[in-house]
């Protein structure tokens, strides 16, 4: 199949081309690098880049041509770096979903396949300009399934680990940010205390539950007005202070616990058997043996 991935040098979109290479298929790729996890040195020689701003997509690609699939991951990610520019995430979650989704309606492409985050679940999807962007989104593709048919779905994130995660920084994931302090002998900073939880889900299992979606659409298009959404997640939450206990090996006193950050929710949990009633996704891979494998406890 010919295929897009956008964002497609960030910590899941490189590890979906790897996967969607492997399986054969010609992929395209485009990238502007603002993320912090984006790198150069995920590119796969048998993929093609194009380093370009998502916005920019009906400028820069031959809308005659037609993909058999989309992914669209590029995005402006994380939610506390987002109340510092909020128009930055409004613009590039928001826009470029819309730029996205009018190439994918103009060039007849088959079907779109859109990250989005699991941080709508926190209450409200006005916690933070992150989640609204994404939630808004969601939105855009549901308004172009509703009006213009494109053959869409939501694939929802559940704190995705695993190769390449971002680990450099106030913002990487938890479970890199965690390994890190670790590693370099520093105190493990816990937020609160610790007991809000999170279902942690790897990056080879979230890959490979966008692909599932992805084919389901392509075999059986959801026959809904709107987008149908399929939550990623391994259905196991784990709390935060429990996850740097498993790396430290529960020594307490390479913890301490640190103040609250803004609006951040307490518990997500996926509706995982949804999913896999739907296409037959599970996710089969769990942290604590992660955790093992890289302290070399397996």
């Amino acid at each position: 199949m010919k295929i897009l991935v956008t964002g497609g040098l960030g910590f899941v979109g490189s590890n979906l081309v790897d996967i969607l290479v492997e399986q054969g298929h010609e992929v395209d790729v485009i990238d502007n690098l603002s993320s912090i996890s984006s790198s150069k040195l995920f590119e796969n020689p048998k993929a093609n880049y194009s380093y370009i701003d998502v916005c920019s997509i009906l400028k820069w690609h031959d809308t005659n041509i037609k993909y058999d699939v989309i992914y669209h991951l590029a995005a402006e990610a994380r939610i506390q770096p987002s109340f510092e520019d909020p128009m930055k995430w409004f613009q590039s979650n928001i826009i470029g979903t819309a730029a996205v989704m009018e190439f994918a309606r103009i060039s007849n492409s088959r079907a779109v396949v859109y990250a989005t985050t699991s941080s709508k679940n926190h209450g409200s999807k006005y916690i933070s300009p992150y989640t609204y962007s994404k939630v808004a989104g969601e939105d855009i593709l549901s308004t172009y399934k509703y009006c213009f048919k494109v053959n869409c779905a939501m694939a929802t994130f559940y704190n995705v680990y695993g190769p390449r995660e971002p680990e450099v920084g106030e913002f990487a994931t938890v479970r890199a940010k965690f390994q890190r302090q670790f590693d370099n002998n520093e105190p493990i900073t816990v937020v609160g205390d610790g007991l809000q939880k999170r279902d942690f889900t790897h990056v080879d299992d979230i890959c490979k539950g966008m692909i599932a979606i992805a084919n389901h659409l392509l075999k059986k298009p959801y026959k809904g007005k709107t987008a149908q959404n399929y939550d990623l997640g391994r259905g196991e939450p784990i709390s935060i202070l429990n996850v740097a206990k498993m790396i430290c090996d529960n020594d307490m006193s390479k913890i301490i616990h640190v103040p609250l950050r803004k609006n951040e929710g307490y518990t997500t949990i996926a509706l995982w058997r949804d999913t896999q009633n739907a296409i037959g996704w599970r996710a089969t891979k769990d942290l604590a043996t992660y955790i093992n494998v890289i302290n070399n406890k397996e």
